[in-house]
This record gives C-alpha cells, structure tokens and sequence, in this order.
C-alpha cells in the first residue's frame, strides 16, 4: 500500500461495524494513463466498502440470515440503478433506461466490493488496497462503520476519490483536496454546534465542571479538540480532557482504559462528562462510573461511527439510558413516545426501492437483518445513508456528460444546494463551496430501552415509546423545536 506521512496518524482499528472488499473487476477494458480512473466505454466502477460478514458467519458467528455480504452491496447496486431509472423517467439528457438496465451517457454504474473483517482490526488498511488499487474505481463509498483513521489510504495516499457516511475533520479534507465528501458533520462544526446548544437546551451551565472523553483516533481527537476549544471559547469551564487509545486492538485494554478515566475526572472535580468515543469502548467507563458512584451527568457527542443512529441503538448498552447524545442523525421515535415517525417523501422514495429489489416490506426503525422477537417478527428499515448519497451521486455523474471526470462530478455536488436527506438533519442537507459535508442541522436524542419481552403500548403503535421492541433513541423537543441549525467554523 502506498503511504505518506500523512498516514502517520492512522493505526490499529478497534473492532468494526460495515467495510468493503475490493475484488480486481473480471474482464475490465485497459485504460491508458489519460482516461480516467474507473471508467470505461461501457462501465463506471464504484467501489462499496461493506463489512465481511459472510467471513464472520464462516467463523462460527450466528448472524440474522439476511446479514450478508451480498445484501450489504445489493443496497448500494439497488440504490444507484433506482435513481438511475428515476433520472431516465424524467427525460434527463444522456440517461437511457430499457427494462432494469439503465446507463449514464452510455454507461452502467456497476458497484463492487471491498470488504474488512469486523473482528480483525487490521483489515482496514486492508480494505482500502483492495479498494483501490485491485479495482482502481472511479469512486469509493461507504455508508458506515469504516474507520476514519484510515479513510487516508483512500483518498489521500492513493488518490481515490471518497464518499462517506459519516463524520470527518478539516485536516483530512484539506490533505485529500476535493477527494473527500461526507455526509456527517466535520469535527470543528460539530464542536461549535454542540457549544451552542448546550446552551439552549440547559445541558451545562457556566458553573458546571465539564470533563470530556476522547481518544487518540485522529477523527475523535479533532472532535474532541475543537469541543474543548468552542468549550472555553464559549464560557464553559473545561477541568480535563482524557484520551483513551482506541487505536490499539485489544477491546478489554480500551475499556480498562475508559473505566481508568474515571478517578481522573473525579480527582480533577469534574461533574458533567462529555463524551466522544463509540460505545465498544466505554463499557469500562459507565461501569466504574456506577460502581464508584461518581455522580457524572454524562452527555454524548456523536462523533464515532454508528454511535447514535436508530440502528446503533441496539446495540448501546443500557448504562446510558438518559443520557443526551448531539446528533444529525434521526430516529423513528417521537418526542411524546406514542408513535412512529412518518417518512417524508424522500425517505417513502427510498422505502419503496430498497423494498422492489431486496423483496420485502420494510418497517420503519428495525435493525438491519431484521429484529426477531416472540411475535411477530419485524422486518429490517430501509438504508438511509446509501439511498441519501446515490440520490446525488447517481444525478452528479450523469451531469458531468459523456468525457466524465471526478473533478467534474465534485463540482456537480457541491452545485446540489439544498437536497433531501433520509433519516438525519431535519430531512434535509446541502454542499457548498467551503462546505463538503452535507449535514445542516442537529437535535438531541436520550436512550429508551426496549426488549423483545417489551409489551406493547395501549396505543397500539410503539414498545416502551420504541416504533420496535429493540432500544431505540427518542428526540427531545426543546422549548417545542426538535431540530436546530448547525454553526459552521
């Protein structure tokens, strides 16, 4: 794999959630150095970095049938041929449809893998040499759970475009130059959001004695440095700030970690912890947290993958019940618990698709690979992150015309302006300029705990306030707003 000092930066990877295995495209036309990377006279290669999960099933692990590796990119190759047909339904220029096969100016998006084992953290380094050196694609994509540490290799030592899901920091954009795109908020705006509403909703107060919990991993650092500086800027008074090395790859050692950082709050007086590292890693701390009685009000930056996401929920342990979490990305609960949040028309858009070519009838806020309960035995929720960014993406190549370059489809998204969002930021997001992350607004979630014991409500309709009867996050309206702009450094 090529390397720059850049990668520095980038270590061991804890224990995943979805990546991609790239495989060397069968039969691939050769190109000459001139021609553009991933594209042919017939074909456009993306990439799709999703977890080995057939891999995992092989090792003895008892997955969901549905959880495999196949299904994962069937998302992906769904949601491009779906917005592909839509485009040609709408006469745009260039876009031909005939039965289920559709191409832009002449070519077919044709997703591959590349894929990481979730319990090798080695392996997504891994990952992005099969990306993109044994595919070279035009673009590489994932939806979540590929580690920002080493979102590098990808789009700055091999100069491979990238689109993700989730969150980056400046300094990795700046390094990857129009190379990376996301649809989570950069590090330092999402700082200075949770600044201001800490305000808002009276989660801390001048007089609080915040203490907060990053890590070494160079996404949650940034996140966790420019919390502490907006912090101060702001007023707050910061007493301690630990970082946990969530690099190393042992998970039992980075909770022995997390769980250590509690005496260090304490002795520094700390009251009010905030915290940035996934949940895999803060085991350690919630339980010393309980058993020393601390005393923390602890409160949750989304800065991790999959932290606070209606699907990372069943998955978050029941010590942070209660717990705030600022976050762009949305859930199916609703503030009062006595329904189930309808989908807007983006998101009855995406239903309707990822239900035609998976074959099934989703329900809104189930797991991925469906949720088994006593009875009955609920069907998993559409993808919001893949139809999201194939909604532009797909559209952002066909206007960039038949001599297709990167630079072009870059310009085209940045071009997108306001656009609709499944699940995350109110509905809606936008690129800009000097804005390459798509997220415009935030709200705050709390934990709700639900089982497949849960009974169901008497208004017939939810579990314990949950759309399921798995843990779900719940919004929380503030003075009657749910959703709040973000502040953009």
């Amino acid at each position: 794999m090529l390397r720059k000092s850049f990668r520095l930066f980038a270590g061991l990877a804890l224990v995943g959630a979805l990546g991609v295995v790239a495989v060397a495209p069968a039969g691939a036309a050769s190109r000459t150095q001139s021609e553009t990377q991933g594209v042919t006279d017939d074909e456009i290669t993306v990439v799709a970095l999703v977890s080995d999960l057939d891999g995992l099933r092989a090792k003895g692990f008892n997955l969901p049938p549905k959880l495999t590796t196949s299904n994962l990119l069937r998302r992906w190759q769904g949601f491009a041929d779906y917005f592909c047909q839509q485009l040609a339904a709408e006469g745009t220029k260039g876009v031909k449809a005939s039965g289920d096969s559709c191409t832009l100016n002449g070519r077919k998006v044709v997703v591959k893998p590349a894929v990481w084992d979730p319990i090798d953290a080695t392996t997504y380094d891994k990952a992005c040499t099969q990306a993109t050196q044994d595919n070279t694609p035009f673009v590489v994509v994932n939806g979540n759970g590929y580690r920002q540490s080493s979102l590098a290799c990808i789009s700055v030592d091999n100069e491979t475009p990238m689109f993700y899901g989730e969150s980056v920091y400046s300094d990795l954009v700046k390094a990857s130059g129009n190379r990376l795109i996301s649809l989570g908020l950069n590090a330092e705006t999402n700082a200075a959001t949770t600044a201001s509403l800490l305000k808002k909703a009276e989660l801390a107060d001048k007089s609080s004695k915040i203490g907060i919990i990053s890590s070494n991993e160079p996404g949650i650092k940034a996140a966790g440095d420019a919390l502490e500086k907006e912090l101060k800027k702001s007023g707050f008074n910061v007493v301690e700030k630990v970082e946990v090395n969530t690099l190393q790859a042992d998970p039992t050692a980075i909770n022995r970690e997390s769980g250590a950082a509690v005496t260090t709050l304490q002795a520094a007086g700390a009251n009010t912890v905030m915290i940035l590292i996934p949940f895999t890693a803060t085991s350690g701390y919630y339980q010393e947290a309980a058993r020393s009685n601390a005393g923390f009000k602890n409160i949750i930056i989304d800065a991790s993958s999959s932290l606070c996401t209606q699907f990372g929920a069943s998955r978050t342990p029941a010590e942070v019940v209660g717990a705030p979490c600022v976050t762009t990305w949305d859930t199916r609960a609703l503030p009062t618990k006595d329904g189930v949040k309808a989908d807007s028309k983006f998101e009855a858009k995406c239903r309707v698709a990822f239900d035609k070519f998976s074959n099934q009838k989703s329900q809104p806020g189930v797991p991925a690979g469906d949720w088994p309960s006593t009875n009955p035995t609920f069907t998993e929720d559409f993808p919001p992150n893949e139809c999201t960014m194939m909604s532009m993406l797909v559209p952002a190549i066909a206007k960039a015309g038949k001599s297709l370059t990167w630079d072009k489809v870059h310009s085209n998204l940045l071009k997108t302006g306001k656009s609709d969002a499944a699940y995350m930021s109110n509905g809606q997001g936008s690129f800009a300029k000097n804005k390459p992350f798509f997220a415009d607004a935030v709200h705050i979630e709390t934990l709700n705990i639900a089982n497949p014991s849960t009974p169901l409500d008497a208004n017939g309709k939810t579990y314990s306030g949950c759309p399921v009867n798995v843990n779900c996050w719940v919004p929380l309206a503030i003075d009657g707003q749910e959703w709040f702009p973000i502040v953009q450094r």
